[in-house]
């Protein structure tokens, strides 16, 4: 016996065989359990996806010897027949072969004869968007109002070329597009039927090549196993399909995040040598794009690359949001413009480019040099030349020397304070120690002649000149090796901040990504914490403390509601006037929040499920401040510790010496309370 394709061989006998399709096949199965079947149906979707095989299922279930049913018998010689194809009743029609309006009238002058040998004559007409418009025309009638005993079944892949007045007169049933899962499932079931080795990697790569179709899939699993010699290997499916390794897409996007062009091109120089479909790298990067946007979101979402979870989940972590997006819809566009390149791989290029020049600048420190630059800047710098003997007879003297990032930004640069025996230190220090000093004077008096909008960007010398406050300031302390400088504002924090623009920030991934991490206190934690106003520490810190003071804020605080409902009543007050009869005073800013009574009402509930009493309440608008609410309490603690706080570092002996001896100045708009 000749072989038979597995796409023939495992075609659906009944409607529980059919993959996937669930809401067609409740709707043909209910029909025929109700008898209500209608007089022409049409099939829609994809290559693959079984619009033939439920036409001639619906065709079984109407013939079927033991009377219309939804589950056929299969063993009758009307369900064999149309089984093997040979029922005499069931006229399979092509419409991409039978064109002409003379094949349509053909078929019609054969309808008004009753069936054979069925209960039922049914033509099924494949691809039915192929008739001419003279043929729909002579359908159009007969489709409309056929005679009992005929039943049309047309299947097309594109509904949209057929006319509406042939659509109107069908029960259109579109088929999806079948998961990725159900074609892998499916796979295994018939392998194991078949006795057929597989890798579960190999017959997820076929699942995914099939694009939906579960006939691709079939005929692709053919041939995989031709290919693997009778078994099914990742390493064969992924040569048959010339599947991108997942590795190179992370190169890519890692090089961009890293903004090294170089490392950029050597990898899609790699993959050219490797002969890689272009538009098949694009959709590749893409895809991977839309796992790290989607994980950055639902931690849990690892998609198909659980082999390489570890690395997904550092770009997600490290990666801003923003960024994602941003070489999401750049590559997109370069795929869409991928046909108008003068070559593939220039164009895969020219979008990768792209995404890599509209990578937003980021500030970057002495420490993140190498070696070899920070050699070619001291040789460029004279002043960085006259600096480095005094550095090598200092580190010579085994004097603690730690190397500061130098701060390139117009705002005031908070020092440390110095030891207390800082009064002294003139006597101490050492001859290369002054010239420096003097050089860094130079320096402070050549910078007060330089326009302000020139000062934005910092060039190389001044960057050196920098770094001769703080090479000076770690020579002052080699008088006395025991006392160290520390920062003025918490240890360990960066002695320099940093002005946020559009182009420079930083993001800071959450922390539901490292769940069973310990938090770890250092520079880099404690500069973004000063960023903003408040830290999520201290606003919980104001509510608990708002709470002691004030019984409406105490109680919100214990109350679960709606976020809605809880801003109208941490912006409001209340007011007594009986026991059960209270009056909120709501701020005016805010008092299109209780507009609708639904919002006073839904509160009222809360309020009395929580007292154990039904209480009646009324929303007005008040702006005595006489009384506050719970967010000006707040606010009002707030105020109080920030008062404090700037009073603390105004008033301490080692902020006032560092202004005295590095002229530094306090930018008082950076104090936060803690």
């Amino acid at each position: 016996m000749s072989y038979q394709v597995l796409a023939r061989k495992w075609r659906p006998k009944a409607f529980a065989d059919v993959v996937g399709q669930q809401h067609v096949l409740t709707v043909l199965a209910n029909a025929l359990s109700l008898g209500r079947v209608h007089h022409a149906y049409l099939f829609s979707g994809t290559r693959g996806v079984g619009k033939t095989s439920i036409a001639r299922l619906l065709a079984k279930g109407l013939n079927c010897e033991k009377g219309i049913t939804a589950n056929p018998c299969g063993e009758c010689d009307n369900c064999r027949d149309i089984e093997l194809g040979r029922f005499i009743d069931l006229l399979e029609i092509d419409a991409a072969s039978r064109t002409k309006v003379e094949d349509t009238r053909e078929i019609l002058d054969n309808i008004q004869y009753l069936p054979t040998k069925g209960r039922f004559k049914v033509y099924l007409i494949d691809e039915v968007h192929m008739l001419s418009r003279s043929s729909f025309n002579a359908l159009l009638k007969t489709l409309e109002e056929p005679p009992e005993h005929v039943k049309f079944l047309l299947a097309t892949t594109d509904p949209q070329k057929l006319p509406i007045t042939i659509l109107s007169r069908c029960l259109h049933l579109h088929l999806s597009v079948l998961d990725h899962d159900l074609i892998r499932q499916q796979l295994v079931k018939i392998l194991h039927s078949e006795q057929i080795e597989a890798d579960d990697k190999a017959l997820q790569l076929l699942a995914q090549a099939a694009n939906g179709s579960m006939r691709d899939a079939l005929s692709l699993t053919d041939q995989s196993i031709a290919l693997g010699n009778g078994k099914i290997d990742t390493q064969s499916v992924s040569i048959m399909l010339g599947t991108l390794d997942k590795v190179i897409p992370f190169e890519l996007i890692e090089a961009m995040y890293q903004g090294d062009g170089n490392r950029l091109m050597q990898h899609l120089e790699q993959a050219a040598k490797q002969g890689v479909d272009w538009d098949h790298l694009l959709t590749e990067t893409l895809t991977l794009l839309h796992q790290i946007s989607l994980l950055q979101i639902v931690p849990s979402a690892i998609g198909d690359y659980s082999d390489y979870q570890e690395r997904i989940r550092y770009l997600a972590q490290h990666i801003a949001p923003n960024d994602v997006q941003l070489f999401y819809q750049i590559l997109l566009m370069g795929r869409k413009e991928l046909t108008y390149a003068p070559d593939k791989k220039m164009g895969v290029e020219m979008g990768f480019l792209r995404a890599l020049a509209f990578i937003p600048k980021t500030l970057i420190s002495s420490n993140a040099k190498s070696d070899n630059e920070r050699q070619v800047a001291q040789e460029d710098n004279p002043l960085a030349r006259s600096i480095d003997p005094a550095m090598n007879r200092a580190a010579t003297d085994n004097q603690p020397i730690q190397e500061l990032p130098i701060a390139t930004t117009k705002k005031t640069t908070q020092l440390a304070p110095p030891p207390a025996s800082a009064p002294e230190i003139d006597h101490h220090v050492a001859d290369a120690t002054k010239s420096i000093l003097a050089a860094r004077q130079q320096v402070i008096e050549s910078e007060k002649n330089v326009k302000k909008s020139d000062q934005v960007e910092r060039t190389q010398p001044e960057l050196m000149a920098r770094s001769v406050e703080s090479h000076s300031a770690r020579l002052l302390t080699a008088a006395d090796p025991s006392e160290q400088i520390q920062s003025a504002a918490m240890p360990g924090e960066e002695l320099n901040s940093t002005e946020e623009t559009a182009e420079t920030y930083q993001w800071q991934f959450s922390e539901h990504f490292t769940p069973n991490a310990e938090t770890v206190l250092d520079a880099k934690t404690v500069k973004q914490a000063f960023l903003h106003e408040k830290t999520p520490e201290l606003n919980q810190k104001l509510i608990d403390e708002a709470a002691q003071i004030d019984s409406w804020s105490a109680e919100i605080n214990i109350l679960t509601m709606p976020p809605l409902i809880k801003q109208i009543a941490i912006n409001a007050f209340l007011e007594y006037v009986e026991p059960t009869k209270l009056i909120l005073h709501i701020r005016s800013t805010l008092a299109h929040l209780v507009r609708s009574d639904n919002n006073v009402k839904r509160l009222a509930e809360i309020l009395s499920s929580h007292r154990g009493q039904e209480l009646s309440l009324t929303a007005v608008v008040d702006d005595d401040k006489s009384h506050l609410t719970p967010l000006e309490v707040r606010e009002k603690i707030y105020q109080t510790k920030l008062a404090q706080a700037k009073k603390g570092v105004l008033q301490d002996s080692k902020v006032a010496m560092i202004c005295q001896f590095f002229e530094a100045r306090i930018d008082e708009e950076s104090i936060r309370p803690v």
